[in-house]
């Protein structure tokens, strides 16, 4: 998972980014918690520019269950399919 003009801030496993760390997202969105294989994996947290946040348990980059104390998105952020919508304008493919 890589995004263009993103920042990582943590430790490397053969060459992937991996344990607590921290991604800030070109629109400012932050992840703060664990990775695993270069993908979100473990409890971890995304913050809004707005100050929302999103609390969850991720598996693989996807969530697996949502934190009870998750505070209550803003209406534009109930969605996390429509959040990660938006991040992923900023993807870069791989080439080759």
């Amino acid at each position: 998972m890589e995004y263009t003009g993103s920042q990582y801030i943590g430790e490397y496993v053969d060459g992937r980014m991996e344990g607590k760390a921290e991604y800030i997202l070109p629109t400012e969105t932050k992840y703060v918690g664990e990775m695993k294989d270069g993908m979100f994996h473990g409890q971890g947290t995304l913050y809004f520019p707005s100050g929302s946040r999103y609390d969850a348990i991720w598996e693989k980059g996807l969530v697996v269950k949502v934190s009870l104390n998750s505070p209550i998105w803003t209406h534009l952020e109930k969605s996390l399919r429509a959040a990660m919508t938006v991040e992923m304008a900023s993807i870069t493919r791989p080439r080759g």
